[in-house]
């Protein structure tokens, strides 16, 4: 699998829950980068008839909060539905990927790491932010710890993701402080790997 193309950065985006990436990957649209979403494309594709067909025959259901407190309980269950849903998104994602010819496309890839996927991209960048701003983040989207921990116990932890990533962007500050980072990121990548 890869999603690279000849004259064509292409970026992976990761970081933990929380972390900004939806922020990063708004940011990177507002500069200029061809920007796409995999929680974005998984969920159409969940949407499908065919799709929620075979959920439902896996799990008994295909209604999003029940499956998703089946899925975060079990890490067989989690398995299975990455098995049936992670190569619809790859296919999914080279399709949009190949028809687009900006300089810079990024994709936005939680399970980077975990789904392997991170040699099919020309590069990793991942969003990491300070354990101390967790409880505001937490209050910015309304959501329970415990759900929280469960989310994040299906994930590799963010430092290691951090580790495994070409570049770290750090969120500690304001979601301004993120997109200024992200707009020199940008502009970095457009002087070395495009063409004048």
């Amino acid at each position: 699998m890869k999603f690279t193309a000849r004259h064509q950065l292409t970026v992976a985006l990761t970081g933990g829950i929380l972390c900004g990436k939806s922020t990063a990957l708004r940011a990177f649209a507002s500069a200029g980068a061809y920007t796409l979403s995999c929680d974005e494309l998984v969920r159409e594709i969940s949407a499908r008839p065919a799709v929620q067909k075979k959920i439902a025959a896996l799990f008994g259901t295909a209604e999003k909060g029940e499956l998703a407190r089946k899925v975060f309980a079990s890490a067989s269950a989690r398995r299975k539905l990455e098995n049936l849903l992670h190569p619809l998104a790859a296919r999914e994602l080279a399709r949009r990927l190949n028809k687009d010819k900006s300089p810079v496309r990024v994709a936005e890839v939680p399970l980077l790491f975990e789904a392997g996927w991170q040699d099919a991209f020309d590069m990793t960048v991942c969003v990491c932010a300070p354990d101390k701003t967790l409880p505001a983040r937490l209050k910015a989207r309304g959501m329970k710890k415990t759900d929280f921990l469960k989310r994040c116990a299906a994930q590799l932890p963010p430092r290691a993701k951090a580790a495994r990533a070409d570049i770290c962007l750090l969120n500690g500050a304001s979601a301004d402080a993120l997109e200024r980072k992200v707009q020199s990121l940008y502009r970095a990548f457009m002087k070395i790997y495009t063409v004048k």
